[in-house]
């Protein structure tokens, strides 16, 4: 549309000085009126909804403008108008939550047991009580048991939690997650359908599509606004009998200034994010943000890291370090997790290590080898004991106080004596407990924590960092609950995550924040920001951004709409002209894109 209203004036000009000066003016006039025809349909059906916007004002005025023949001043409005339109729509876009990532990681496949032989069928066709077999690296099709086999699942992308779990006969399995060791075989609980995956779709679907939009603030500001304006026309039209006064009181009270607020507060704001690596990729959820009065957080992959660290090394008659050293260098040919976190810690440690010979894993359960000519085996306290290894009573107590704190705990011997143990455990973010007390500086009421954890270990984290409220144990439709309960007594609600398992709560809440760095698409597909480094403090960032724009907007349309109403009192008393105030309306409108690049500016509220 600014294109078009460019395009025809440039054209008008052409045919005025050319052909002449009336044939220009029938040119504008053509222009104002084709060009008003989208603004006009849109207020009428706008109208209809009872939703009355900012641009009421401003197309009245065009039309009146165009009746009275003040073509010069109408298209001055059409200007703003079209260009106000074209920068909202740039600075906001809509973000258009899309799931395409999220469902083509669904399975499609399944292998269903027919004797002997494994067939293979489309998920959609699996059955309950069909017997399946889960290959290593492939993910779970539906929800089952498993009958036959032992192995090592990922459920991070659906509970958050990085640490695999074992599973073995009669243990649950979720389709979704992610068989890492060995073959299994199943038996199907819940056609695909039903099954968790599926349901983690529906979630962010129904999520998305029933969140209620946000009404722009401008829109809200310009009811009474329009109002008043209506009532000054028409008393200057009662008082005085000329329509002129009524299309200049029109003039200076369209609302470009409002118009124009909103957007370039907007677009500084998105810029001032994204030098600081946030997205937003839904400049009205800013508006919220700034208004935010409850923060709901994840745990794993936000709060804490999201994937296992080593937290402790205890050597039994050797060294820390050569505990590293002999446990590190057998993991070296390990493609486990954990193995990969102590090989990492070895170099922050700056231990040397070799490579092991005749090296041998045990999936799921431990690793062995030789090293300086002596046999070393590494892993579960129950591979161990079948290595022979005897252990004092004190490593049982501790194995089981680790296992109740949600860490891991691996065992190191030499030959059959016992040596060493090395503890794991997704560990908080440096950052975190600072992160929360200044949300709480600027006015956040309530901050929750959310995870898919036990209850003991979430309740440890929640009191390190401070929030006000922990629910462990949730499955992704519980984080939903969870925000549509804190939306009936302190919306807007932020929600802050990183997992498949976050999404259908990010669609939920007033505004969703993905943790993009190491997140799941279907978490940033979901959310309104973005954050692509991976640091939490960045969510009270954008926290910050938001507030200064909601600022600088609210001066805005304070100033527009103050000076407006001065000139529409002028105007109806006769003493401004509708060319006059279309070019005072300008000066206004340079007043308030000058005050909106404030935002740009980095400082704090």
């Amino acid at each position: 549309m600014p294109a078009f209203v460019v395009a025809g004036i440039a054209l008008t000009a052409v045919i005025a000085m050319y052909v002449g000066v009336p044939s220009g003016i029938v040119a504008l006039k053509i222009l104002l009126a084709v060009g008003i025809f989208p603004y006009t349909v849109r207020m009428v059906r706008d109208l209809l909804r009872g939703r009355p916007g900012i641009d009421l004002i401003a197309v009245l005025a065009i039309v009146t403008s165009l009746i009275l023949g003040q073509t010069i001043a109408g298209v001055v409005i059409l200007v703003m108008l079209s260009g106000g339109e074209a920068l909202e729509e740039y600075a906001l876009g809509r973000a258009r939550r899309q799931l395409t990532e999220l469902i083509s990681n669904a399975p499609s496949i399944a292998h269903r047991r027919h004797g002997q032989s494994i067939i293979n069928i489309p998920v959609a066709k699996v059955r309950v009580g069909d017997r399946l077999i889960v290959k290593p690296g492939e993910t779970v099709p539906v929800d089952g048991t498993v009958v036959v086999g032992t192995s090592s699942v990922d459920e991070s992308s659906l509970t958050g939690e990085p640490l695999s779990v074992e599973k073995r006969r009669s243990s649950r399995l979720l389709s979704g997650s992610v068989n890492l060791d060995r073959v299994l075989e199943m038996v199907a609980v819940r056609p695909s359908e039903e099954s968790n995956y599926s349901q983690i779709i529906r979630l962010v679907r129904e999520a998305s599509e029933s969140r209620a939009p946000i009404v722009r603030l401008a829109d809200r500001a310009s009811v009474w606004f329009t109002a008043a304006a209506f009532i000054l026309a028409g008393s200057a039209w009662f008082l005085s009998g000329d329509p002129i006064r009524v299309l200049a009181v029109l003039v200076v009270a369209t609302p470009c200034p409002l118009i124009v607020a909103t957007p370039i507060a907007v677009m500084s704001a998105v810029s001032r994010a994204a030098r600081r690596g946030i997205v937003v990729k839904n400049g009205a959820a800013l508006e919220a943000l700034a208004r935010a009065r409850a923060f709901v957080f994840d745990k794993t992959g936000t709060v804490t890291l999201g994937a296992p660290k080593v937290v402790e090394v205890t050597g039994y008659g050797i060294p820390e370090n050569d505990v590293v050293y002999f446990a590190a260098s057998l993991d070296q040919f390990s493609a486990h997790i954990l193995a990969r976190a102590l090989v990492a810690e070895a170099h922050r440690r700056s231990v040397s290590l070799k490579l092991p010979v005749n090296f041998r894993e045990e999936i799921a359960s431990g690793v062995s080898g030789r090293l300086n000519g002596k046999r070393y085996f590494f892993g579960k306290l129950s591979y161990l004991k079948k290595c022979g290894v005897t252990f004092p009573n004190s490593i049982r107590e501790a194995y089981g106080y680790s296992q109740s704190q949600g860490e891991k705990s691996v065992y190191l011997s030499q030959g059959t004596r016992f040596i060493g143990v090395v503890t794991f455990a997704d560990v908080i973010r440096n950052d975190t407990a600072n992160a929360f007390r200044e949300l709480r500086h600027h006015g956040i009421k309530k901050i929750v924590m959310l995870t898919g954890d036990k209850t003991s270990v979430a309740n440890e984290v929640g009191k390190v960092v401070g929030v006000d409220r922990v629910r462990a144990e949730c499955l992704p439709a519980d984080k939903v609950d969870e925000i549509h309960r804190l939306q009936k007594t302190l919306a807007p609600v932020v929600m802050v995550g990183d997992g498949v398992n976050d999404a259908p709560a990010l669609a939920a809440a007033d505004v969703g924040i993905a943790m993009g760095a190491n997140g799941a698409t279907a978490a940033s597909e979901s959310a309104d920001i973005v954050i692509t480094v991976d640091e939490i403090v960045r969510s009270g960032e954008a926290f910050h951004i938001a507030r200064r724009m909601f600022t600088i907007v609210l001066q805005n349309i304070n100033i527009g709409i103050g000076m407006s109403v001065v000139l529409m009192i002028v105007a109806a008393l006769g003493g401004i002209a509708p060319i006059t105030g279309a070019i005072l309306q300008e000066v206004l409108d340079v007043i308030v894109i000058f005050n909106s690049l404030r935002v740009y500016i980095d400082n704090r509220d």
